[in-house]
């Protein structure tokens, strides 16, 4: 049981840093900064979301949880693909309304993954 305890609690704490540094990449992406291009900038995301997908894998597994079965967690991997797909478009769009309205999406589908893993509503 305590491998439970630091698995979820590394979840957490990766889910936190990776919508954090997108919340700081968008934004200097807004405003044109050069670090943003970067290689370590553009590598660190994969390798923390690698993590996160990994430690969400090992607490399912872990939980004995199927996507199929339980409801909220097909949800909130779906709603993981969304994040995804926004966050991809957020980065790549060439102009700045565009660019914000993704990543507006991606952080709404980032509070629908948190409603979904807080309060499990299915």
């Amino acid at each position: 049981m305590a491998n439970l305890f630091w698995i979820k609690h590394l979840h957490i704490a990766l889910a936190v840093v990776s919508v954090g540094l997108f919340a700081l990449r968008f934004c200097a992406r807004q405003v044109d900064a050069t670090f943003v291009h970067r290689l370590r900038v553009k590598v660190a995301p994969h390798l923390i979301d690698t993590l996160l997908l990994a430690s969400g894998v090992a607490l399912a597994v872990l939980y004995r949880l199927s996507p199929l079965e339980t409801h909220w967690l097909l949800v909130k991997l779906l709603l993981l693909v969304g994040y995804i797909g926004a966050g991809m478009g957020a980065m790549k769009a060439a102009d700045g309304g565009r660019r914000f309205f993704y990543g507006l999406l991606a952080l709404c589908f980032v509070a629908g993954v948190v409603f979904m893993a807080v309060l499990k509503p299915f």
